[in-house]
This record gives structure tokens, C-alpha cells and sequence, in this order.
């Protein structure tokens, strides 16, 4: 196994360095779960140009929402809070914690403190990204966990930090301390009830070290051959003169190894499918183990792709998995996202999948067009708001093949009764109505689409597509071929673009033999419709912005009660038996 070492300076001593350390953080009850707080101790004289926030919020494994703590300055052996009053227009920081009136830095316009009692927080130094504190365990939903916080606050034990890796033992938990309280609720000030300030740093001269990546029982990619270890010592000089003594690590069952400094271990050619362990310890200048010994170690995979033939078969596999599709599929829509991320949809014969292509992979992977083939698909199984998703690891290979997809005709009722059926596949919805609140399209938006024969049956439209962005809204029954979809439980359809709206040339305009609609204008809140046939009808009545604002079946001339609409000029769709007509309504 070869070994390389990169140079990464981790060494940091409590006793001779500033640091900022973690001391306390609330979720408050307020409006909106306001403030978030955070209380920060500056050990030392402390230049918070160097440091920054990051989060993790519920379920998350990634670290985001960088921010920079620059304005908060140079500060030496002192308090200092960052808050947030998220969506609330109280700045309900004041109010509870009225004695911090300076060393306070408002981040209700970021993200990084839009966070609730069970999401992680770290200091970062910027510049390398090394972790300095951190509060939760990494990747881990906090809910239920013994260091949750929700509608209520943690605060460091005296003496304890900073932790590059969270130490739940250095904390006391005071979940739900603060519900029902607050200044603007009953009076109590938040800063009554947690006590700010209070934390008491103390000399800490115990060797001691820790592994900061990877996380323990972390699964990597099966493409993922280098895996860096990094780790933090604290009061200990790690040299191979003049220093307090030397690392010792092994991997797996190789020999142990002497080791100077404190950059990272870099083990390199991993193979998929296979488990390792590291395991660290220090030793003096003798090379005799402390006492007591101070040591760590860290257990990781590298997991193996399962080979699949259909999407049927990816679809039957475990979220979290990592599979090989090798059968052809072909593209039924893509949308090329921020920073050169990519989201598409693609079909077999069996069914369809979403595929999520990051920057990375998208760099070198080839351009499909729509109806491309693709096979040699890679990647993790995921569940994306409901929605199965394949992200993809390694760029895949477009097989040559342009075939068009014939879509699946399938009513609304049909489809809200198994939408799973139909997921990522191409559909052609039948016979719909697009209810509208303007004119034209807009992006990322939803549209109620209603059967034109029963108004009970609705389904969301969702403009995920950018070429349907501005295009005119149909106002006549059509079909629509789409793709479907899913939003955390709620069916979704995803047209593409204005092509696949199809107008029902089956239903010919003002072809209703007989029709009258009377009295019009109507004066006394009610409108009757009747024609030579006693076949029942639709009547949809829709505002000048094309907003449908009735929709309901009538039989011949049975009143229909337009109470609630106020005085103006409406049109009024009728479909009877397969024909169409449409009237201007005027309302007094």
C-alpha cells in the first residue's frame, strides 16, 4: 500500500494559541423560532477576519452556507454573538439578551443560522478550511438525539475546548427550556433563563488527539482510491528533535509506521468493496506510549457498485447504494442547472429514473441530446423529495442511439392513483384544462391541471423546464406530454416545453347547437345555460387575468350560482358532449 504526505499544518495548542471556541447556541421560541443564537469565546486575542460559520441542516452530510466573520474583528478574551431573527420582523435578539450591546454580529440575512435544534454548526479557519469547533455530530440529524436543542439551548462546560470533532461530554442539554418564554411572549428574557457569559476557559495540558476525517464508518464512492486522513493534536509538539515525542499509525494490517509531523495520511490505490482501519497513537521521544496512552482510530469502507441490467431494477435497489446500470436508456429531458450541474430524466422499456450529474462528472461526460441513448451509468441511489435519483460518480457513455420516446396516455384520475407507476417516465396527460393565474408561463411554478370531463380530478404542473418559461398558457382542453413526477408525497407532471401541449382538435369551438346563456348580463347572481340537448355540461368561467374562478357541472338550464364574483367582464367555456363553446359573461 503506497503512502504519500501532504503538507497540512493541524497542529494547534490550547496553551499557546488564540482560538475561537464554541460556548453556547439557542434555538429561540419566539416569532418565526427567533433568534438563533450563538455564543462564541475568544481565547486569546482572536482575528476573526481568519475564521468562518458553516452549517449542516437535518439530514445533510455536506457543510454549506459559508459565513465570514470578519466584522466582528480582533478580540481578545472576550464573549462575542452571532444571531439570527430568521423571517421575523421583531429583532427579538434586543429584546432577550439586552446586556450584549457591543461584540454582536446580526446574520439574519445569511443562512448559516437559519437553523433549528437540530442542525450542526462549526468554526472554520478560512483560508485551509481547517475545523477549529464544532457543535453536533457530523451528518447526524440531531432530532432526538441527547445534544438536540430545539426551542431551547446547550452551553459548554467549563474548561473544555475547542473540538475539531464534536465531544458531546463537554456539554450540558437544555432542550425545550425556552418554549413559551421570550421577552415578547411572557416577559422572560432568554438571557435570564440561559445565563451569557458564563463560560470559564481553563489550562488544559493534556495531551490529546483526535480524527477529524474521515468520519467514523464513512462509505466513499467505489470511484474513490486516495483517502486523506486528518487529525488534530493538541498540547503534545509532534517532531523528530526537539519536540515532545512522535506519531505511530497503522492501516489495516501493514506495519506500523513513524510519523514527524503532523500533515495528513494520505493511503492511496483503495479498492471497491473493501473496509479499513486506521489507528493512531503518540508516543514520547523514546518511542514508549504515554501514560495514559492517547490514541485514536477510525474505521471507513469504500463501497462497491451493484451491476443492474434495467431501470426496473435500479429502481428495486436500497437508497444509499451505489449501482451500475448497464442496459440503454434514453434521455426524455435535461435541465442544466447552477455551477454546471445537471438534471435529467431518462427511460428503458422497464421504467425511468432522475439523474443528478454534478459539475464534476458533468465536466467530462458527453452531451446528450434528447432521445439519446445512454448506458455505463454510475452512481448513488437517492431519494430526492420523494422523487428516486440516481447521482451520477463517473461520467457514462451515450450509446449512438437517437430513439424518440411514444409516451403512455394515462387520465388524471389514473395518474393521481399511481403516480409512482409513471415516475420519471414520459406520460401524455389526456384531456386537461390548465388553470391559470396569468398569461404566460413562469419558471418554478405550479398550475393546477384539471380533467375537462371531471373537475374533481386536479394534478400539479410544475415549470421545472426553462424552454416553458414565458410561453402563453393554453386556455382550450389539451393533452400534455410530460414527465412525472413527485414532491415530498404530492404527484407532480413536468411538460417540457410548448411543443408537448397538444389542443383536443376532437372539441370544435361554439359548436353547441341551441345554446343560450341568459340573463347576460346577469344582475341577480344566477346564470342558466341551456341548448337543444339535455346532455350535462362543464361551465368554466374564467377572470380577464385567464384565472379559472368556476368550474362545476350543470345540467340543462339548472342555475348556476355566481355570487361570488364581483361586477366585470368574464368568459364562460362550455364543453358539452365532445363540443365547445365560449361566451362573454357580464356581471353587474
Amino acid at each position: 500500500m503506497k503512502k504519500l504526505y501532504l503538507f497540512f499544518v493541524l497542529l494547534l495548542s490550547i496553551n499557546t494559541f488564540a482560538q475561537p471556541i464554541i460556548t453556547m447556541i439557542a434555538d429561540g421560541d419566539e416569532s418565526g423560532g427567533t433568534p438563533a443564537v450563538l455564543e462564541i469565546y475568544a481565547k486569546g486575542t482572536v482575528d476573526f477576519t481568519q475564521y468562518s460559520l458553516q452549517n449542516q441542516t437535518n439530514a445533510s452530510t455536506t457543510w454549506g452556507n459559508n459565513f465570514d466573520l470578519s466584522s466582528l474583528g480582533t478580540v481578545t478574551d472576550d464573549f462575542v454573538y452571532v444571531y439570527s431573527n430568521k423571517n421575523s420582523s421583531t429583532d427579538a435578539f434586543a429584546v432577550n439578551f439586552p446586556s450584549v450591546t457591543t461584540n454582536k454580529l446580526d446574520a439574519t440575512s445569511a443562512a448559516v443560522l437559519n437553523i433549528n435544534g437540530d442542525d450542526r454548526i462549526r468554526i472554520i479557519e478560512t483560508s485551509t478550511g481547517t475545523v477549529v469547533d464544532v457543535y453536533g455530530q457530523d451528518g447526524v440529524d440531531g432530532s432526538g438525539k441527547p445534544w438536540e436543542y430545539t426551542d431551547g439551548y446547550a452551553k459548554r462546560l467549563d474548561g473544555t475546548g475547542p473540538d475539531p470533532v464534536f465531544v458531546e461530554a463537554n456539554w450540558e442539554f437544555h432542550k425545550g427550556a425556552l418554549n413559551g418564554h421570550g421577552a415578547i411572549q411572557d416577559g422572560t428574557t432568554y438571557e435570564s433563563i440561559i445565563g451569557i457569559g458564563t463560560y470559564q476557559p481553563a489550562a488544559v495540558s493534556t495531551p490529546s488527539l483526535a480524527i477529524t476525517a474521515p468520519t467514523p464508518n464513512q462509505v466513499f464512492a467505489p470511484n474513490v482510491t486516495d483517502v486523506q486522513v486528518e487529525f488534530v493534536v493538541q498540547n503534545f509538539t509532534v517532531a523528530q528533535a526537539g519536540g515532545d515525542g512522535y506519531i505511530v499509525y497503522t492501516f489495516d494490517n501493514d506495519p506500523p509506521v513513524n510519523k514527524y509531523d503532523t500533515n495528513p495520511i494520505v493511503l492511496s490505490n483503495l479498492t471497491p468493496g473493501t473496509s479499513h482501519q486506521v489507528s493512531l497513537k503518540l508516543v514520547d521521544n523514546s518511542g514508549n506510549d504515554l501514560n495514559p496512552p492517547v490514541t485514536a482510530s477510525v474505521t471507513f469502507s469504500i463501497a462497491a457498485y451493484t451491476q443492474v441490467a434495467t431501470i426496473a431494477d435500479l429502481r428495486a435497489g436500497t437508497v444509499g447504494d451505489y449501482y451500475h446500470y448497464t442496459g440503454e436508456a434514453f434521455a426524455i429531458g435535461g435541465i442544466t442547472y447552477q455551477s454546471g450541474n445537471f438534471k435529467g430524466f431518462a427511460q428503458d422499456a422497464t421504467g425511468g429514473i432522475m439523474a443528478f450529474v454534478p459539475s464534476s462528472v458533468m465536466a467530462t461526460a458527453p452531451v446528450l441530446n434528447l432521445y439519446d441513448g445512454v448506458t455505463d451509468v454510475k452512481g448513488q441511489l437517492k431519494d430526492s423529495h420523494g422523487t428516486l435519483e440516481i447521482e451520477v460518480t463517473e461520467p457514462y457513455t451515450a450509446t449512438g442511439n437517437n430513439v424518440p420516446q411514444a409516451p403512455q396516455a394515462v387520465s388524471v384520475a389514473d395518474y393521481n392513483a399511481n403516480h409512482d407507476a409513471y415516475e420519471s417516465e414520459l406520460i401524455k396527460i389526456t384531456n386537461v384544462l390548465v388553470d391559470a393565474t396569468g398569461t404566460t408561463f413562469a419558471l418554478n411554478t405550479n398550475y393546477t391541471v384539471t380533467d375537462a370531463n371531471d373537475n374533481t380530478q386536479t394534478v400539479v404542473l410544475r415549470t421545472i423546464f426553462p424552454d416553458l418559461a414565458g410561453q402563453t398558457i393554453p386556455t382550450d382542453p389539451v393533452n400534455i406530454t410530460c414527465i412525472g413526477g413527485e414532491y415530498n408525497g404530492t404527484a407532480q407532471i413536468y411538460p417540457r416545453d410548448i411543443n408537448d401541449f397538444e389542443t383536443i382538435q376532437a372539441i370544435a369551438k361554439n359548436d353547441i347547437a341551441g345554446l343560450k346563456v341568459y340573463p347576460n348580463p346577469v344582475k341577480n347572481k344566477q346564470v342558466f345555460v341551456a341548448s337543444e340537448s339535455a346532455a350535462p355540461k362543464q361551465i368554466i368561467i374564467y377572470n380577464v387575468l385567464g384565472k379559472a374562478v368556476i368550474n362545476t357541472n350543470v345540467n340543462n338550464q339548472q342555475p348556476i350560482n355566481i355570487g361570488q364574483l364581483k361586477a366585470g367582464i368574464y368568459m364562460m367555456k362550455i364543453i358539452e358532449n365532445n363540443h365547445l363553446a365560449v361566451e362573454k359573461l357580464i356581471v353587474k
